[in-house]
């Protein structure tokens, strides 16, 4: 059954190299067609392998991300699969009905593996079982600690082409967590869900950003592209805090994190992995920290798209800051897609970008 179908990696990556699934989702799938159950509650499914492969049953697909849940679709329709059995499944909300068997990729964030764990325990039945699918090179102690936190059984299966399962059943009655933690941030108190990007503090390369943010004189709209738990997007409202705010991102956490910390009517939040709400040729002002991972795995594609968008959004005479990490040589690819693109600051680790797509004669390099 598992060879018959054709997942694609959506949106497709430059990295020929880079896989839809790996041996670990094999190993889930098999554990699944063992099983047999009538419905499945599947968590963390990058490219909709796990839920086309449990199709035609029911499928609850409790995903964080917007990219997640469009590409199950997409290799839904290509292997001509039935979506109706598929069920999209906030993780901040339970599920329709309880389950007996859950299928999980064990993220890369501890943290929003803690919020699986949680989401699973609520909506499974005492006798129900959650299978969890790593490479055994990403394994670490923390995964069975924070797994006996939630499930009173935690097994491993034996090891298969690098993969393993970790077998949990019983889950626990636990306390009701809010899965937030707090981050004291140029006296503003931020809050975040678990699983959201640098939970501990503000991401460094962040920081870097806002001590060097250089916005246009005149701001009415701004965009934070990826906005994460919205400090970006905060940082530029105590300079322009009449202006018009879009803050973008993949994951839902992240989406609902930025609105416990930004508040008003001009300021609108979007939970996509793309910019097409936003008109093009509107945005003044656009930030952005842009992710360049895929789990444990570097994908460049993922901030070129982000780029090439950027570009069709900015106003003729607008401006696009983003912070990349030095190795990334980000200069090499801004400069294909806008007309000037200048390093504004850099040390050791990080780089600062102005980005503009129109040519300015007056302008000094």
């Amino acid at each position: 059954m598992q060879s018959e179908l054709s997942i694609n990696r959506i949106p497709e990556s430059t990295n020929n190299s880079l896989r839809a699934w790996s041996a670990a989702d094999e190993l889930l799938v098999s554990f699944m067609e063992e099983k047999n159950p009538e419905s499945v509650i599947i968590y963390n499914d990058a490219f909709g392998y796990l839920a086309a492969h449990s199709a035609p049953r029911t499928v609850y697909f409790a995903s964080d991300l917007k990219s997640q849940e469009k590409a199950a679709l997409e290799n839904f329709a290509t292997n001509k699969i039935d979506a109706d059995c598929l069920h999209p499944t906030s993780l901040l909300k339970k599920a329709d009905k309880k389950g007996k068997l859950g299928l999980m990729k064990i993220p890369k964030s501890m943290g929003l593996f803690e919020m699986f764990l949680s989401h699973s325990a609520q909506n499974m039945y005492k006798t129900g079982t959650l299978a969890c699918g790593f490479m055994t090179r990403n394994f670490t102690k923390q995964i069975l600690e924070i797994a006996g936190e939630y499930f009173e059984e935690v097994e491993q299966s034996l090891s298969k082409k690098k993969a393993r399962l970790l077998i949990l059943s019983q889950p626990k009655n636990v306390d009701k967590k809010t899965f937030l933690n707090t981050i004291s941030f140029n006296n503003d108190e931020i809050k975040q869900y678990f699983g959201v990007f640098s939970s501990k503090h503000i991401d460094y390369a962040t920081q870097f950003l806002i001590e060097n943010l250089e916005p246009p004189e005149q701001v009415e709209t701004v965009l934070d592209l990826a906005s994460g738990n919205g400090i970006l997007a905060k940082e530029v409202h105590k300079q322009f805090p009449d202006a018009e705010y879009h803050l973008v991102d993949d994951s839902q956490l992240a989406v609902e994190s930025s609105k416990l910390n930004l508040e008003g009517e001009k300021i609108h939040f979007y939970h996509n992995n793309n910019l097409e709400v936003i008109a093009s040729n509107s945005i003044d002002y656009i930030v952005s920290n842009p992710p360049f991972h895929v789990e444990f795995e570097i994908d460049i594609s993922l901030p070129l798209r982000l780029f090439r968008a950027a570009e069709k959004k900015l106003k003729p005479e607008g401006k696009f800051q983003l912070v990349a990490n030095s190795h990334l040589n980000y200069k090499t690819h801004l400069e294909k897609i806008f007309k000037r693109v200048k390093v504004v600051y850099d040390n050791d680790k990080f780089v600062v970008y102005s980005c503009y797509k129109t040519w300015d004669r007056n302008q000094e390099w």
